[in-house]
């Protein structure tokens, strides 16, 4: 499981809606892009797929060059992109049955299969119902188990839960993480909640181009300390770097050390800590690259 972006970049005219992406995704998971509107997400989605070709650079899913391959390259692939629509006067069955030939799947792998995947999306209940009927949440799960059919180690989502009611955006998050226990999953989003909820990595693009990438970042690494009183200053050799803000510190630490040790070296300074949990500080930095403003710790 493997999307391999070189150089990839897409001009239009004089507009440049990506430039110059070196980007490596691998492995199962989910992994998130996420950026306002306009900033690139959509157009990467679509090179990825060879919905469009790129001007410069490319793809490569399993190590096959999707614009030179793309019948063996996307056979990996199953997606989801832009807002889903369907012949309002086909079924959801017909509409995967629809699918199954275009894919080329057999009548008797995709009866073994597909009873799976409408149970996993949930769509057994308006799946004989003509698609001109549906909602919009009834169409991205139907737009999601057409993405399921052939059993792709691949999934690529383009804001997936756009429009859903709260019920419907959780129930597709559900969706979403439990497939990528298996598969790997690419999925692009404008809500901040929705990638610290759903996503392993984050990705934040802005203006065409890569400005944070989670799995580089020393957030990692990042507590926040909640204390019963406010302090002045801490010390400890296994950490980096710290700020205090009242009653709760902030503490980059080192890679070597446990959370525990850390925690035991400011009980040995007297300090009573309250509570512990890792610092999500992926807003502050979304905020800051939107703003183009450094973030500090």
């Amino acid at each position: 499981m493997e999307i391999f972006m070189n150089s990839l970049t897409k001009k239009y005219g004089k507009i440049t809606a990506l430039n110059n992406i070196n980007l490596n995704i691998k492995g199962q998971g989910c992994v998130g892009l996420l950026g306002p509107n306009g900033a690139g997400k959509t157009t990467m989605l679509k090179l990825i797929t060879n919905i469009i070709k790129p001007t410069h650079g490319g793809v490569q899913i399993n190590g096959i060059n999707v614009s030179e391959n793309p019948e063996k390259g996307l056979n990996f692939v199953g997606s989801l992109i832009e807002q889903p629509e369907f012949y309002t006067y086909l079924t959801g069955n017909e509409i995967l049955d629809f699918t199954r030939k275009i894919k080329g799947i057999g009548k008797e792998d995709f009866k073994n299969k597909i009873g799976d995947i409408i149970n996993t999306t949930q769509i057994s209940t308006f799946i004989d119902r003509k698609t001109g009927s549906y909602s919009r949440g009834m169409k991205q799960r139907l737009a999601l188990a057409v993405a399921m059919i052939g059993d792709p180690e691949i999934i690529i989502l383009d804001e997936p839960t756009f429009g859903l009611d709260p019920k419907g955006m959780k129930d597709i998050r559900t969706l979403i993480s439990n497939l990528a226990k298996t598969k790997l999953i690419l999925l692009s989003t404008h809500l901040i909640y929705e990638a610290r909820e759903i996503c392993d990595r984050t990705i934040i693009i802005n203006n065409g181009i890569i400005e944070h990438d989670s799995n580089m970042a020393d957030n990692k690494f990042l507590l926040k300390i909640t204390l019963d009183s406010p302090e002045r200053s801490i010390v400890s050799g296994k950490i980096k770097n710290y700020a205090i803000n009242g009653n709760e510190i902030i503490v980059e630490k080192y890679n070597d050390y446990e959370n525990y040790e850390i925690i035991e070296d400011l009980i040995n300074q007297g300090i009573k800590v309250k509570y512990v949990e890792q610092f999500d500080n992926l807003e502050d930095v979304y905020i800051s690259i939107i703003k183009k403003n450094k973030v500090n710790i």
